[in-house]
């Protein structure tokens, strides 16, 4: 809870914060990142960040079809999911509009704040919320290698990505706020699922494989 804290406490005093002193240590943390630890090496074509960014939010719907224990069901989570990433991602995107700041690398100038961890972290702090702190770290770690991820390959400032953390954490807070007042101005019915089992199959006369899938609720 405190580094969440923490992060929205920077979301809130980042306007207040002179442009001279962001950009002191923006530019002192890439010097850092692209002198000391990239050291010229180049970069491979594969983006990991872009595919491991998504995985917090799929645990965060998936854990709970395998027996994972949920403070939310399947239906609850979609929900507030599909809330959580509609503040974050629309929010982003506003903020990269209006703020208009020129990447690192000199690429485009959607630099602030940065997507990857938005959504990294949108999903780590569902996950927290419905899982607990045992999974919701494991998703904290992830969105934490993604930040570090976008400074390595020189995409993002430090401030694009706290920014963007903090923004996902806060959207999380939404989405879960929001699902009882959503479920119920559409009238959505409480449904619990609460596991997923799957059995493979095989058929002697005809040499085919499948598998059957069931689920309790």
């Amino acid at each position: 809870m405190l580094m969440n804290r923490l992060l929205l406490v920077f979301i809130l005093l980042l306007p207040a914060v002179g442009m001279n002193a962001q950009w002191a240590v923006d530019a002192s943390v890439r010097s850092f990142v692209q002198t000391d630890i990239r050291q010229g090496r180049s970069l491979s074509s594969f983006d990991a960040g872009s595919v491991v960014r998504f995985a917090p939010a799929a645990a965060h719907l998936g854990l709970g079809l395998v027996g994972v224990k949920s403070k939310h069901a399947l239906l609850d989570r979609s929900i507030e999911s599909v809330i959580a990433h509609g503040f974050g991602v629309g929010g982003g995107f506003l903020l990269k509009r209006l703020v208009n700041r020129m990447r690192p690398d000199g690429s485009t100038s959607d630099s602030f704040p940065s997507g990857h961890a938005i959504l990294a972290f949108t999903g780590a702090e569902l996950l927290r919320i419905d899982y607990g702190w045992g999974w919701g770290a494991g998703g904290y770690a992830i969105g934490l290698a993604v930040g570090a991820d976008r400074l390595y390959r020189d995409c993002h400032w430090l401030t694009d990505v706290l920014a963007g953390a903090g923004i996902g954490i806060l959207s999380a807070h939404l989405g879960a706020w929001l699902l009882e007042p959503v479920k119920n101005l559409f009238g959505i019915p409480a449904l619990k699922w609460d596991g997923l089992s799957f059995a493979p199959l095989a058929d002697p006369f005809t040499c085919s494989y499948g598998a059957s899938v069931s689920m309790v609720f």
